[in-house]
This record gives C-alpha cells, structure tokens and sequence, in this order.
C-alpha cells in the first residue's frame, strides 16, 4: 500500500466528512433546526451551486465537454445496477412505494452537496468544472428516474402530475446553470488566440474578472454550508423490518454503481483522461441524495425506508468513498 497516497486520501476526504460530522453536532445542540436547514438549501440550491457551476464550467474549453466518460458511462452503469435491482424486487414480490424506493437508491447519488467538495478537494478547480458537468447533465435524469419508477410502480400520492415532476426535474437552477456555463464556454472559444488564451480587451477582461470573483465568493461559500445541512438533516428513522433489502440498496450504491460505471470505462473509453475517470467514479459512489428524500415524502414514498437508506449510506460512504479516492488516484 503506498502510505503517500493514503495520506492524499485523508487529506481530501476527513474534512468533508468532519464538516458532516460538525453539522450533525450542531443539529444535536439545537443550533442548527429544520428551518436553518431549508433555508441553507433554499440558498445552496438556488444562488451557490450555479454560480459555482457558471463561473467553473464557463472557463473550460469547449471540447472537454464532449467526453462522454462523465456522462453515458455513469448512465450505463445507472441503467445496469436498475435492471439488476427490479428483477430482484420482482423475484422477492416488492411492490408499490417500497419497490420503487427500492430501485432508485441504487443509483440516486449525492453528486452535489457531497460529491462536488470531494472532487474540488481530489482534483482541484478542473475536477470541480468536471463534477460540475455531471451534476448539469447526470443528476437530472437520476431525477427523471426516479419519477418514472414511481410511477411505474404505481406508488405516490398522485397529487403531481408527471409532467409537472419532468418540468421540475429538468428546469432546475442546477441544469440551466450547466448549461449556461457551456454556452458562455462557446462564446469563447471564439476570442481564443493560438496559446489557448482569451484574447480581449483590457477594460472587457476586467469586467469578467470581476464577474468571476463575485461568482467564485458566492459559490464557494456553498459547498460548506451544503455540508452543514446534510449533517444537520440525517435522522434515523426505521429499518429493521427490511434489513436484508437496505443491506443491498446501499451496497448497489456505494460499491455497484460505481464498480460499474468504472468497468464500463474501462472497457469502452480506455483513453479517458485521469481526472474525468476520477470525478465520474467518485460521484458514482457518493450516498443517497438529500433530494431522494425530500421527493420520497412529498409524494408518500417509503419515507422510513428511504430515510433509513440515507442515513446508512452517509454514513458507510466514510468508508467506502476514501476507498475509491485511493482507486482513482492511483491511474
């Protein structure tokens, strides 16, 4: 075992974890109540997260958004570990809410909130553009995924109607923030002189300069505050009836999902460049997302089960997601 590489790990993954932590002993001492935690969301969700994502993605060049390792390899390996789920659902009789939860746990991931601080800290400011094209373009359709298998299984409480559910799975501030950034990308790829360089005039670079320093203090204030909030929000609520079932939900998630989708890369992008492969495999095994839950109890969804599935998978990924830091940074 190379001892350098394990302190790299540590590094880049005790912090967020302590901040978790922190956030959780906060909520313990009534400091931090469900009404700080909606707001901290409310604010994250709408005015961080995309102006970090605008000010990162917006930088890159073009092309590199035309890798398809952060964005069908993590589809197919979704798709894979969801055909694998609800022909076991299917085999054990699974039904309804509890059958639907049951698939989309698997692969639902927390690529924001946890997984873009884990990418800033593993790969820098690149590996944060990257995790930022994944959360722009991969987490809405593990939204639109879940909505279907809902629905498919016929569990909620009807209230939403599906194309409501589609609208707000695919006009959301972090998808048209992703997309904003790639189109202010293209706009640059014309004033690129031959070095690779933006090639404007003094008094312009200045405005964008300035631009970019206020997105960069908004956005990064986020992703701590984001961390906070999930701490803060993990509450045990049941599992022992269904032991056998959460056992494989969470292991589908933190060590399937993104087994797979790293198979998968391997074996049909073996070029794809280090950090992508990284960022794609790290927030492949990130936990159960905040959201899954939020929608689980909006629409009378499992709200035990699902709880239970977000707390556990927080709380394995402590060990899990250093794990797969040591896999990744060793290519």
């Amino acid at each position: 075992m190379d001892i350098l590489r394990v302190m790299d790990v540590l590094v880049i993954c005790v912090p967020v974890f302590a901040v978790l932590g922190l956030g959780k002993l906060l909520s313990l001492r009534g400091k931090i109540e469900e009404t700080h935690c909606s707001f901290i969301n409310w604010l994250v969700y709408t005015f961080s997260l995309p102006a970090l994502i605008i000010n990162e993605v917006s930088r890159q060049r073009f092309d590199t958004f035309l890798d398809p390792t952060m964005v069908v390899m993590p589809l197919l390996g979704m798709l894979s570990v969801a055909l694998i789920t609800m022909a076991i659902a299917k085999i054990n009789g699974y039904k309804g809410g509890f059958a639907a939860a049951f698939v989309f746990g698997t692969f639902w991931s927390n690529a924001t909130y946890v997984g873009m601080p884990l990418c800033q800290s593993a790969f820098g400011s690149d590996g944060l553009a990257k995790a930022a094209i994944y959360n722009g373009f991969v987490v809405p359709l593990f939204i639109i995924s879940g909505y279907l298998l809902i629905g498919f299984y016929g569990a909620g409480n009807g209230e939403t109607k599906i194309s409501r559910r589609f609208r707000t799975a695919v006009l959301n501030p972090i998808l048209l923030s992703a997309l904003l950034g790639v189109l202010l990308a293209l706009i640059g790829e014309g004033f690129r002189g031959e070095d690779g360089m933006p090639e404007l005039s003094d008094p312009i670079m200045a405005i964008l300069s300035l631009i970019g320093s206020f997105l960069k203090l908004v956005g990064s204030m986020g992703l701590p505050l984001a961390l906070l909030s999930i701490g803060a929000s993990l509450k045990w609520e049941q599992t022992r009836s269904h032991l056998g079932a959460l056992s494989w939900v969470v292991a589908a998630k933190l060590i399937m999902f993104p087994l797979i989708t790293l198979i998968f890369i391997r074996w049909l992008n073996p070029a794809a460049g280090r950090d992508a492969v990284g960022v794609t495999v790290l927030l492949s095994g990130t936990p159960s997302a905040v959201a899954m839950y939020v929608i689980s109890c909006q629409l009378g969804v499992e709200r035990g089960f699902v709880s239970s599935m977000l707390v556990l998978s927080t709380v394995l990924s402590i060990f899990t997601i250093p794990i797969w830091v040591y896999v990744v940074k060793g290519f």
